[in-house]
Protein backbone atom coordinates (compact mmCIF):
# COMPACT_ATOMS: atom_id res chain seq x y z
CA UNK A 1 0.00 0.00 0.00
CA UNK A 2 1.22 3.42 -0.85
CA UNK A 3 3.01 5.36 2.06
CA UNK A 4 0.96 8.35 1.49
CA UNK A 5 -1.59 6.30 3.16
CA UNK A 6 -0.18 5.52 6.03
CA UNK A 7 0.93 9.18 6.60
CA UNK A 8 -2.21 10.71 6.40
CA UNK A 9 -3.49 7.78 8.79
CA UNK A 10 -0.67 8.72 11.26
CA UNK A 11 -1.99 12.33 10.75
CA UNK A 12 -5.34 12.01 11.32
CA UNK A 13 -4.15 9.75 14.71
CA UNK A 14 -2.22 12.36 15.73
CA UNK A 15 -4.54 15.36 14.88
CA UNK A 16 -7.93 13.92 16.20
CA UNK A 17 -6.53 11.82 19.39
CA UNK A 18 -3.15 13.10 19.93
CA UNK A 19 0.60 11.92 19.71
CA UNK A 20 0.12 10.08 22.67
CA UNK A 21 -2.64 7.63 21.20
CA UNK A 22 -0.25 7.25 18.03
CA UNK A 23 2.34 6.33 20.44
CA UNK A 24 0.94 3.77 22.54
CA UNK A 25 -0.44 2.31 19.09
CA UNK A 26 2.99 1.70 17.79
CA UNK A 27 3.90 -0.12 21.01
CA UNK A 28 0.83 -2.65 20.94
CA UNK A 29 1.46 -3.25 17.08
CA UNK A 30 4.59 -4.67 15.71
CA UNK A 31 5.35 -3.13 12.39
CA UNK A 32 7.55 -4.26 9.82
CA UNK A 33 8.83 -0.65 8.69
CA UNK A 34 8.91 0.18 12.23
CA UNK A 35 5.75 2.71 12.08
CA UNK A 36 7.97 5.50 9.84
CA UNK A 37 6.32 6.03 6.64
CA UNK A 38 6.84 8.16 3.97
CA UNK A 39 4.79 9.08 0.89
CA UNK A 40 6.35 7.29 -2.07
CA UNK A 41 7.09 4.22 -0.34
CA UNK A 42 5.09 1.07 -0.49
CA UNK A 43 4.54 -1.13 2.49
CA UNK A 44 2.57 -4.35 3.45
CA UNK A 45 -0.81 -3.80 3.47
CA UNK A 46 -1.46 -6.14 7.03
CA UNK A 47 0.25 -3.29 8.60
CA UNK A 48 -2.41 -0.84 8.06
CA UNK A 49 -5.23 -3.28 9.32
CA UNK A 50 -2.72 -4.27 12.33
CA UNK A 51 -3.23 -0.32 13.05
CA UNK A 52 -6.60 -0.31 12.76
CA UNK A 53 -7.45 -3.80 14.87
CA UNK A 54 -5.21 -2.36 17.35
CA UNK A 55 -6.78 1.10 17.45
CA UNK A 56 -10.60 -0.43 17.49
CA UNK A 57 -9.26 -2.33 20.49
CA UNK A 58 -7.49 1.05 21.87
CA UNK A 59 -10.65 3.41 21.20
CA UNK A 60 -13.57 0.68 21.60
CA UNK A 61 -14.55 1.49 18.54
CA UNK A 62 -15.32 -1.33 15.79
CA UNK A 63 -13.33 -1.91 12.49
CA UNK A 64 -15.83 -0.68 9.43
CA UNK A 65 -16.41 2.55 11.80
CA UNK A 66 -12.84 3.25 11.94
CA UNK A 67 -12.00 2.97 8.12
CA UNK A 68 -15.03 4.98 7.01
CA UNK A 69 -13.39 8.00 9.16
CA UNK A 70 -10.36 7.19 8.32
CA UNK A 71 -11.79 7.45 4.27
CA UNK A 72 -13.70 10.61 5.15
CA UNK A 73 -10.39 12.54 6.73
CA UNK A 74 -8.31 10.56 3.84
CA UNK A 75 -10.56 12.68 0.59
CA UNK A 76 -9.15 15.60 0.75
CA UNK A 77 -5.60 14.57 0.93
CA UNK A 78 -6.10 12.41 -1.85
CA UNK A 79 -8.23 15.13 -4.12
CA UNK A 80 -5.23 17.28 -3.45
CA UNK A 81 -2.79 15.52 -4.28
CA UNK A 82 -4.36 13.25 -7.40
CA UNK A 83 -1.83 13.63 -10.51
CA UNK A 84 -4.72 13.48 -12.72
CA UNK A 85 -6.42 16.46 -13.62
CA UNK A 86 -9.66 16.81 -12.05
CA UNK A 87 -10.70 20.26 -10.78
CA UNK A 88 -12.95 21.11 -13.75
CA UNK A 89 -15.06 18.29 -12.31
CA UNK A 90 -18.09 20.22 -10.67
CA UNK A 91 -20.49 17.88 -9.44
CA UNK A 92 -19.81 14.07 -7.15
CA UNK A 93 -21.38 11.67 -9.64
CA UNK A 94 -18.87 13.00 -12.66
CA UNK A 95 -16.14 12.69 -9.92
CA UNK A 96 -17.26 9.19 -9.23
CA UNK A 97 -17.21 8.21 -12.85
CA UNK A 98 -13.50 9.36 -13.15
CA UNK A 99 -12.52 7.67 -9.66
CA UNK A 100 -11.42 4.07 -12.41
CA UNK A 101 -11.09 6.02 -15.78
CA UNK A 102 -8.89 8.58 -14.95
CA UNK A 103 -7.62 9.31 -11.56
CA UNK A 104 -6.61 5.28 -11.43
CA UNK A 105 -5.13 5.57 -14.44
CA UNK A 106 -3.35 8.20 -14.21
CA UNK A 107 -2.14 6.86 -10.53
CA UNK A 108 -1.15 3.82 -12.25
CA UNK A 109 1.21 5.59 -14.67
CA UNK A 110 2.82 7.57 -11.65
CA UNK A 111 2.99 4.22 -9.69
CA UNK A 112 3.27 1.13 -11.69
CA UNK A 113 3.17 -1.12 -8.98
CA UNK A 114 0.47 0.34 -6.74
CA UNK A 115 -2.59 -1.61 -6.78
CA UNK A 116 -5.81 -0.21 -6.99
CA UNK A 117 -9.39 -1.12 -5.87
CA UNK A 118 -11.78 -1.11 -9.23
CA UNK A 119 -15.30 0.12 -9.68
CA UNK A 120 -18.51 -1.08 -11.94
CA UNK A 121 -20.86 1.77 -12.28
CA UNK A 122 -24.70 1.64 -13.20
CA UNK A 123 -26.84 4.65 -13.10
CA UNK A 124 -30.65 3.71 -12.26
CA UNK A 125 -33.47 5.65 -13.64
CA UNK A 126 -34.59 7.79 -10.76
CA UNK A 127 -31.00 8.72 -10.60
CA UNK A 128 -29.07 6.90 -8.58
CA UNK A 129 -25.33 5.45 -9.09
CA UNK A 130 -24.53 2.35 -7.46
CA UNK A 131 -21.24 1.76 -7.83
CA UNK A 132 -19.53 -2.07 -7.42
CA UNK A 133 -16.29 -2.17 -5.53
CA UNK A 134 -13.44 -4.91 -5.72
CA UNK A 135 -10.34 -5.37 -4.12
CA UNK A 136 -7.98 -8.09 -2.29
CA UNK A 137 -8.49 -5.76 0.38
CA UNK A 138 -11.93 -5.25 1.21
CA UNK A 139 -11.64 -1.72 1.97
CA UNK A 140 -15.29 -0.93 1.12
CA UNK A 141 -15.75 0.99 4.37
CA UNK A 142 -13.21 3.07 2.90
CA UNK A 143 -14.59 3.63 -0.05
CA UNK A 144 -18.07 4.82 1.99
CA UNK A 145 -15.96 7.21 3.69
CA UNK A 146 -14.23 8.50 0.69
CA UNK A 147 -17.40 9.02 -1.34
CA UNK A 148 -19.18 10.69 1.68
CA UNK A 149 -16.64 13.36 1.95
CA UNK A 150 -16.61 14.11 -1.66
CA UNK A 151 -20.27 14.51 -1.45
CA UNK A 152 -19.48 17.69 1.06
CA UNK A 153 -16.61 18.59 -1.35
CA UNK A 154 -19.07 19.28 -4.09
CA UNK A 155 -21.92 20.65 -1.70
CA UNK A 156 -24.18 17.53 -2.32
CA UNK A 157 -26.64 15.91 0.25
CA UNK A 158 -26.27 11.95 -0.71
CA UNK A 159 -27.29 8.68 1.32
CA UNK A 160 -25.35 5.38 0.73
CA UNK A 161 -26.48 1.93 1.20
CA UNK A 162 -24.19 -1.02 1.32
CA UNK A 163 -26.51 -3.97 0.66
CA UNK A 164 -23.97 -6.24 -0.25
CA UNK A 165 -20.43 -6.71 0.74
CA UNK A 166 -17.17 -8.73 0.78
CA UNK A 167 -17.26 -9.06 4.29
CA UNK A 168 -20.36 -10.92 3.99
CA UNK A 169 -19.15 -13.58 1.00
CA UNK A 170 -20.18 -11.29 -1.73
CA UNK A 171 -17.95 -11.33 -4.78
CA UNK A 172 -18.06 -7.46 -4.63
CA UNK A 173 -19.68 -5.09 -2.68
CA UNK A 174 -22.39 -3.06 -3.99
CA UNK A 175 -22.96 0.88 -2.90
CA UNK A 176 -25.74 2.56 -3.76
CA UNK A 177 -25.42 6.39 -4.01
CA UNK A 178 -28.97 8.55 -3.74
CA UNK A 179 -28.68 11.99 -4.40
CA UNK A 180 -31.02 14.50 -2.94
CA UNK A 181 -32.76 16.80 -5.27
Amino acid sequence: MQGSIYTTFSEMIIEKMGMSVWNDLLEKVTLESGGVYTNGMQYNDAEIMSLVTALSEMTKVDIPTLVKSFGEYLFIHLYNSSPAKISHIDNLKDFLFAIDNVIHKEVKRVYPKTYLPSFDYSEEENGDLIMFYQSKRKLCHLSEGLISSAAEHFNEKITIMHPQCMHEGAEKCKLIISFEK
